[in-house]
């Protein structure tokens, strides 16, 4: 029994899951990028509300997810998955969505994904304790480090100052770490995009009442790049962005996999640039340099 257990946990196919884990965690983390851009972009010229393009891309993406569940003859999701659905739905179609769109009405994109850079960190707490994952001492310090060194970063570029969007955003990764780690828990009965999907139809009466009390005063005048960034919010980052995200977390562990995101913090500020005209900094280079080594530390002591 015991020679069969080390010939299990000395297989390479150990190790390539948590190879595919980080590569299909880093597939979302990519996906999920262009999300505060992209909600930038919704919400120019005030046509379209922060209620609306919040809840309008959740409607949106639980049609999808509607539709391919139809698709695949799903059942029903067995009670093993009631809760962490509950989780995923509060805090991946609620709580981070919502609060950040509101955020991101008076701060750039950039600044706020500077502050969800300790998103990873919160993942791997909620995740590590709901899964009872056992990390050594080294990841821990890797990752309190980076999220550290994240913060310090968006402290002194808010010039040593909280406004209530900072509070808004710190909320939203709190209840974001909860959504990842349990929708993560929930793929191990279900695949990634059932768990999304069905976490988007729970949410679906609060999203789809929202939407309809919030509609634009004047469809006509909304240009057509809002309406093409709410399309991209609600069929790619609130949905097929987590059939990677989800997978990958749970192949690669939720504590290790998660910090990976901690470079998606890097890769919004070059898209904000590219898009949105926001300025690349030169310190940004240097805390990007340092927190995707402590990335590679951590993994490798995880």
């Amino acid at each position: 029994m015991n020679i069969s257990r080390q010939m299990r946990a000395d297989s390479p196919w150990h190790g390539r899951a948590g190879f595919a884990g980080f590569t299909l965690g880093a597939i979302g983390v990519l996906i999920f990028s262009l999300t505060m851009p992209m909600t930038k972009i919704a919400l120019a010229g005030d046509t379209l509300s922060p209620w609306f393009v919040w809840a309008g891309r959740a409607v949106l993406a639980a049609f999808a997810g509607m539709a391919y569940l139809r698709l695949i003859e799903a059942k029903l999701p067995p009670r093993a998955t009631w809760w962490p659905l509950l989780g995923t739905a509060t805090g991946v179609v609620f709580g981070w969505p919502l609060l950040n769109t509101l955020a991101l009405q008076t701060v750039p994109s950039s600044h706020a994904a500077v502050v969800n850079g300790i998103l990873p960190l919160a993942t791997a707490i909620i995740g590590a304790t709901l899964n009872r994952e056992r990390l050594s001492r080294v990841f821990w310090l890797c990752a309190v480090a980076g999220t550290l060194l994240v913060c310090g970063y968006a402290w002194l570029r808010a010039a040593g100052t909280l406004h209530l969007a900072d509070m808004l955003l710190l909320l939203g990764v709190l209840l974001g770490g909860l959504g990842y780690a349990s929708g993560a828990i929930a793929a191990k009965y279900l695949s990634g995009p059932e768990v999304i999907s069905w976490a988007l139809i729970i949410a679906l009466p609060g999203t789809l009442i929202m939407a309809a009390l919030n509609p634009p005063a004047n469809v006509s005048a909304v240009p057509l790049g809002s309406w093409f960034a709410l399309a991209y919010l609600g069929l790619m980052s609130q949905w097929v962005g987590f059939f990677f995200w989800y997978r990958g977390l749970l192949l690669g562990g939720i504590a290790r996999v998660s910090q990976v995101q901690l470079v998606q913090l890097f890769l919004t500020l070059g898209l904000s640039a590219l898009m949105l005209g926001e300025p690349i900094e030169t310190s940004m280079i240097l805390v990007a340099t340092l927190t995707l080594s402590l990335i590679f530390i951590g993994r490798k002591a995880a």
